[in-house]
């Protein structure tokens, strides 16, 4: 990484870390209480006090980045407008979904926290012998990939350099940019020395790589969406890339998070039951934003010449809506902008994103899929979906 990638990977990983002491020192009833902060009154103190944290972490970083995330949209920073190059769009784009998967995690709390002791503090959750048996059981599994996270990814001049995540239930960081795709375990929350020395660096040196497996064509079929809401069924068979018969047959599970969805594709889901690709089905832009970084920088095992991942924009002639917002935007309405005509690489075209109200609630379709899986990604040519290559290094 160059210098001011490294920087920016090491601000994305110290806001992380800063918001799960925020959220694990916090009482389970502070995380379980209403809050009107940002004027919405069904958000909870489970994503308003990681929220905060990794907000103030970034703006003591970078005054002049634009700030967008879950709960308060995007924030209105007059310093990103006036700042250096403002003339050319944003510089910097933090993009955070503070709490993914905060139904399954409230859910947990509640019902740890039957007696409604007061004082007890959301860490003591994940203390006690089984908690991982317990969310797996009730909320998919591995955790690793299922458990409640927080993650966010930096774009810098359209391009996504950095994305990371912190598993609040098994206490796991993952970070990719262009050094590589690793996680590593975190040490106790409350030994603060140790944790506050942690960068990019000491990720290399103390985690692991993560490897994305190529699977063979009897599992390519098999896939990952959402489908726990209203109007996503719909939308999944209005793309016309799956039908009601895949959905019954190759379908592992509808109710995943977001951002960590990519990470179904890896190593860290069970060998026997490996996965072909997952879709992003018309969601919101923080689910999906953050598997760009993982798809630039994952490198196949097998030959470090080659992209272990790709990914495709998924478009629909007639597009399904949710609250007013295209579920599933033709090129004409993407937020990917062809910057080389010749190879038909793209850029985050953030002043396009600026132009939302509330540009978290922008949506897209996306399919990533292993590089071995030709059964998707030739399903997705044949279909005249276009693949999603960055411009640049």
């Amino acid at each position: 990484m160059v210098g001011i990638e490294e920087a920016y990977c090491n601000t994305l990983i110290r806001a992380l870390l800063l918001a799960n002491y925020a959220l694990l020192e916090a009482t389970i009833s502070e995380a379980l209480q209403r809050t009107s902060v940002w004027g919405k009154g069904d958000t909870l103190g489970l994503d308003a006090i990681p929220e905060i944290a990794i907000l103030e972490c970034l703006k003591s970083f970078d005054q002049y980045a634009i700030m967008l995330t879950e709960e308060s949209g995007q924030d209105a920073n007059p310093l990103a407008r006036t700042g250096p190059q403002s003339d050319r769009g944003a510089r910097t784009f933090f993009i955070c979904d503070p709490t993914d998967r905060s139904a399954q995690l409230r859910d947990y709390l509640l019902q740890f926290n039957g007696n409604g002791d007061p004082a007890r503090k959301v860490a003591e959750a994940f203390k006690r012998p089984g908690y991982r048996e317990e969310w797996e059981t009730a909320h998919g599994g591995p955790c690793s990939i299922t458990g409640a996270l927080s993650a966010i990814t930096c774009v810098r001049r359209g391009l996504p350099i950095c994305s990371a995540f912190l598993n609040y239930i098994t206490q796991e960081l993952f970070v990719a940019c262009s050094a590589g795709v690793y996680r590593m375990t975190l040490p106790p929350h409350d030994d603060i020395d140790s944790w506050q020395t942690i960068d990019f660096e000491r990720v290399q040196s103390s985690g692991k790589a993560i490897h994305f497996r190529q699977v063979g064509p009897e599992y390519w079929k098999r896939f990952v969406t959402f489908l726990g809401k209203e109007d996503y069924r719909e939308n999944l068979l209005g793309s016309k890339f799956i039908n009601e018969r895949n959905i019954l047959t190759d379908l592992h599970y509808d109710k995943p998070g977001g951002p960590s969805r990519v990470l179904y594709l890896s190593e860290l889901q069970p060998a026997d039951h490996p996965i072909g690709f997952v879709l992003a089905n018309g969601e919101k832009i923080g689910e999906w934003i953050h598997w760009f970084a993982f798809c630039r920088f994952a490198i196949s095992p097998n030959d470090l010449r080659k992209p272990a991942l790709q990914i495709y924009e998924v478009s629909e002639e007639r597009p399904y809506t949710k609250d007013g917002i295209l579920m599933s935007p033709s090129p004409a309405y993407s937020i990917f902008k062809v910057i080389d005509p010749v190879s038909k690489k793209v850029v985050l075209d953030v002043d396009r994103l600026e132009d939302f109200p509330n540009p978290s609630r922008y949506r897209g379709m996306l399919l990533l899929a292993v590089a071995s899986n030709q059964t998707a990604l030739q399903n997705a040519k044949q279909h005249g979906h276009r693949a999603i290559e960055f411009f640049g290094p």
